[in-house]
Formats: structure tokens, sequence, C-alpha cells
């Protein structure tokens, strides 16, 4: 009896991923523009979107993500001696890139001359069969015409609504489920540590001592909305860095980049936070606010798709982002700024997102590899240390600076105590750099912070220190 011959679909079914998507990403990180044109290609049908972004970018599938639980399941069809198939509506150059890399499967069925989905692929399928019995691996509702003429059908992960559609055809589906992604997966998606960075909020509050409930809880809102519209401006991020964080020792194991959270997933979930976000700074707080918060929002845009990869310009507009933190809450609460606090904050958080970068390269320079997606080299670490150095110390210089004025001596009545804060500074500036040159910091030192006991020291010392001097 000729045994079955395997056919496996590949985007959300082998892969948790969808190749076209991800094409499309990476023509949206060369140009947002290109967005409007995808959007007119599409109208013109999905074998005219499919080319014309196949003309425009050809992608690097060499880390695409893969389902284990349908890789071991293949494993024991190939073992018992079937041919296997990789059968994909995605282009034939792609889908073979991918054949390729697995090594698993004798051929590809491809889109070649026109869209190779539904009743198309069912027909490319059963010409390639010739009459021999086939087994199918889908996931979609798309595949239903194929599972319904396969001798055994295969539903990976497949939603309620195709499960029912599936047994009203009369396909009796075995179900191949991969684990959802957890609550644990969301919030590291939402890079939910990085909410520490928006307790800068609530610093206008602290330089003003502002005892006015109404003020503190506007913050409190202030800080859920920053966070969310964080989290999503850090999942697109992620959208967009998907290839080169595959190629990182650590941030390969990033939800987007591993294929826990898929990019349809990711898109749904970034809108969610996003608008979210918004709608809380606009109504719990007030339209100033909301205007800071959209500015944070281009701002960290022009990030992503432009200055990322220009050396210094990153690191300039990192420092601003933490800045604009502390613009937030003066505008939030309606308390003004002083330029020290923000000269005291530009230079301190240059100093840290220069911490980031030099970090990140010391990593690399362990594990032999070479930065991707930077403007940096790793000639330029020494540089990069300098600079960081000398803008941490400038940050102390200032605040010394500040104790010795005549605002300080109006806003603290014992202000002296402020010159203990100065040398506890120092120290936490130098060890985080002295770390960082002992290759002993992660490459985000506030979530090195968070998690570091010296530095909740420092944080209660100067607290305990202000309050003195107030």
């Amino acid at each position: 009896m000729t045994q079955p011959v395997i056919y496996v679909d590949l985007d959300g079914t082998l892969s948790p991923s969808d190749v076209l998507m991800e094409s499309c990403l990476l023509l949206l990180k060369r140009n947002l523009l290109y967005g409007f044109l995808m959007v007119w290609w599409a109208l013109k049908g999905g074998w005219i979107f499919k080319q014309e972004v196949a003309r425009r970018v050809d992608p690097v599938l060499d880390r695409l993500p893969v389902r284990s639980e349908v890789m071991d399941r293949l494993q024991q069809f190939k073992t018992s001696g079937h041919t296997l198939v990789l059968a994909s509506a995605s282009l034939k150059r792609d889908v073979q890139k991918v054949a390729d890399r697995l090594g698993i499967f004798d051929r590809v069925i491809a889109s070649e001359d026109s869209n190779l989905k539904g009743v198309r692929k069912l027909a490319a399928i059963e010409s390639d069969a010739a009459g021999a019995p086939f087994v199918y691996f889908g996931d979609a509702a798309v595949d239903l015409p194929i599972w319904q003429k396969a001798a055994l059908a295969f539903g990976v992960n497949v939603s309620p609504v195709v499960q029912a559609r599936a047994k009203a055809a009369g396909v009796e589906l075995q179900r191949i489920d991969t684990p959802r992604p957890s609550l644990r997966v969301w919030l590291k998606a939402m890079r939910i540590q990085q909410w520490a960075k928006n307790g800068l909020l609530f610093l206008p509050l602290i330089a003003a001592h502002s005892r006015d409930p109404q003020q503190w809880l506007a913050m409190l809102w202030g800080f859920v909305a920053f966070g969310l519209v964080a989290s999503a401006t850090y999942i697109w991020n992620d959208l967009m860095d998907l290839d080169s964080d595959r190629q990182h020792p650590r941030k390969r194991n990033r939800p987007m980049a591993s294929g826990a959270v898929s990019i349809p997933q990711a898109f749904v979930f970034m809108k969610v936070l996003g608008v979210s976000g918004f709608l809380v700074a606009l109504l719990a707080v007030n339209v100033q606010f909301f205007a800071v918060l959209w500015i944070y929002t281009v701002v960290t845009l022009l990030y992503t798709f432009v200055f990322k990869r220009t050396a210094f310009v990153d690191v300039l507009l990192l420092a601003l982002l933490y800045t604009v933190r502390v613009i937030a809450g003066g505008v939030g609460t309606g308390i003004a700024l002083s330029s020290w606090l923000l000269a005291i904050s530009l230079f301190l958080f240059l100093s840290l997102a220069l911490v980031k970068r030099c970090a990140e390269l010391e990593f690399l320079q362990i594990e032999g590899n070479v930065p991707h997606g930077r403007g940096y080299r790793m000639s330029d670490l020494s540089y990069l240390v300098s600079m960081g150095i000398s803008s941490g110390f400038v940050a102390v210089l200032v605040l010394a600076l500040y104790v010795d004025s005549q605002n300080g001596s109006r806003l603290y009545s014992s202000p002296q105590y402020l010159w203990g804060v100065c040398p506890l500074f120092l120290y936490w500036l130098m060890r985080i750099w002295i770390l960082t040159s002992r290759k002993e910091m992660i490459d985000d030192p506030v979530h090195f912070a968070l998690n570091d006991r010296i530095s909740w020291g420092f944080l209660l010392a100067t607290v305990v220190l202000f309050s003195l001097a107030a």
C-alpha cells in the first residue's frame, strides 16, 4: 500500500510567524511611507501585493521560529519513510529557504505564477500526490478544502471557530496545540519592568515638595497612561527588530522574536495598549499631558525608524525620552520645571543611555559576535565609556551648583544636607560604570538598578537627605 505523502503549511502552522508579514515589517523599517503603497497594492489583490513586496524585500529566514511540536511529529513521519512536502502560499523563493534550512523536506510547493491558497493549493497538492493519499497540516479556515480531501487532517493551534467549521464540513481534525501566550509572556512583551522609568513623572512633585492629593492622583493616572503607551512602542520596536533580535544572544528570547507571540497578536495587543494609554491621559490627566505623550510617541517612532542605527543620535534621543517623562510630570500637574532639574536629568540619562550601549557591546564582545542594527563598532567602546562617565559626572556637578544656588537655599531650609547626595551619587555612577567595564552589567541599567540592593540603598539615603534638607 502506498504511504501517504505529508504536506505541511508554513505560515501559522510549521512556524508561528508569517513570512509575508515579516517582509512587510522589513519594508516599513526601510521607509514608513511604504505603508501607503501597501494599502494600494492590497486593493489590487493578494497576489499582486505579494509580488510588489517581494520585489523590494528578500527576507533572511535563517532564524524563522518553528514549532517544535510540529517538527517532532514530522520527524516521526520521516522516520517511517513518508515523503514530506512543505506546501505554502508564500513565495517559492522564501519557502525554499526554510526547507533548505530545516533539511527534512523532500520538496516544496509554493506560489510562483499565482497565489497558491485554498482550492489552488489543493489542486497543486493533488497534482503532486498523483493519486496517492495525503496528510495535511494546516491552521486556518482557508485550509478546509484541503482537510476535506486529506486522508488525515492535522489542525495546529486552530481557533474554536475553525474547529467548528471543520466539524460542520465533516472533517475530523487531529489537534496539535502549542502553549498559548501566558500572562508572563504578555507582561514580558510589555516590558513591564520598564514601567519603573515612569517614576520620573513624580520628580516634579517631589522637587516642588507638593502635598496636593489631586496632583499625586493625576500623576498616578499619568503613570498608567505612560506605561501603556510605552509598552505599545516597545512592542512596535520589537516587531521592527525581529531579525536583529534573533541574532542577539538574549534578545532572541523576546516574545515576538521567539514566536511566543505571533505578529497578528502583537499588532492587536499594541493597538489596545496604545489607545488605552492615550484615553487615560486625555480623560484622567489633562490635554497638555496628552500632547506631551504624543511627542514622546513621535520621538520614539523617529528613534525606531530613523535614528536607532545612527551613532550618538540614538543615545541622545534615549536621554531625551527619559527627560520627556520629567516634562510630562510638570505639565500634568501644572508645576513649573526648573532648568536645574532638566539639566541634571539630561546629563544623567545620557550617561545611562551610554551604559546601555556599552553593555550591549561588552556582551557581544564576550560572545564573539558583532553588533547588528546599530551604528557602532567594537572599536568605539572606549570612546563611549569616556562619554558616559563624563556625562554622569557633569550631572553631579550641576547638582552641586544647584545646592549652592539661590534656588536651593529658597526651597530647602537646610540645603547643606544636599551635599551628602553628591558623593553618594558619584559612588553610584562609578559603580555602574565599573560593573559595565567588568562586563557584569546587563544591557539595561534600569533593570539592573531595580534588582540591585546598593541602588535601592542609594535611593533610600537620597530620600533621607532631601527630607532632612527640607
